[in-house]
């Protein structure tokens, strides 16, 4: 009886196998024929999303950020001046966060408050510094302004090599790099709350200029005893 029912089985799996062999075979067929007779259509497709391809590889070649801008303190001052320097460098900021900035920028200044950074250095290595202060800062981008005369826009690229000179650096992060979230749900019924139902967990990471994240976390459910993982996208 035991082998009959091991060779019923063994005839039915591979009656399966068949079917699945024979269907297979037929959608292949059928999908080599339709590329064949739409291969036109298939070749200009193909083409336009390599020419769209290239054409955003180009585009972010020729318009890399520029995390670090270079303008007059008076300009560094306005909200005008705070989105340029955020636009060089692909970041979004919100109307509110760009006056903040502006407002900052000039209180620092009127105030006489050392700025985050100060630039001392020779013409030759401005660049590379002002850079290497703006990534150690964790700042989304930068603003240097001429720390003497508010109204001269001092250029990096220009300056003589054997230069000295003395600048300020402004230091603006728009959004965090990570962000922490932690959840607790009540535990609500017709009598009112009876205490904590789920507790959760997410850590979130920047993904984008303007301010857009993707996260992971865990979310334990305290009745059913139950730990859920989850993803997140934040903006």
């Amino acid at each position: 009886m035991f082998n009959l029912q091991k060779g019923d089985i063994m005839e039915k799996l591979k009656s399966a196998a068949e079917w699945a062999k024979y269907h297979i075979m037929e959608k292949l067929k059928s999908a080599a024929e339709w590329a064949k007779y739409h291969k036109t259509i298939i070749l200009y497709t193909v083409g336009i999303i390599f020419v769209a391809v290239l054409a955003v590889v180009a585009w972010r070649y020729v318009h890399r950020p520029e995390p670090v801008t270079t303008e007059t303190q008076v300009q560094a001052q306005t909200v005008q001046g705070v989105d340029r320097a955020a636009s060089n460098a692909h970041i979004t900021l919100t109307p509110d966060q760009s006056q903040q900035t502006a407002d900052r920028i000039k209180y620092i200044y009127t105030h006489d408050v050392q700025p985050v950074y100060t630039i001392t250095t020779t013409g030759a290595n401005t660049e590379k510094q002002a850079q290497a202060a703006q990534k150690a800062a964790g700042a989304d981008f930068s603003i240097i302004t001429n720390k003497s005369n508010p109204n001269t826009k001092t250029d990096l690229k220009t300056l003589p090599a054997g230069s000295t000179v003395e600048l300020n650096q402004y230091n603006v992060q728009a959004y965090k790099k990570v962000l922490h979230t932690v959840e607790v749900s009540p535990d609500i019924d017709y009598t009112g709350i009876k205490g904590v139902g789920e507790v959760g967990y997410t850590v979130s990471r920047k993904i984008t200029g303007a301010g857009k994240y993707i996260g992971i976390g865990a979310t334990y459910n305290i009745d059913d005893h139950k730990t859920m993982v989850k993803l997140s996208y934040t903006w």
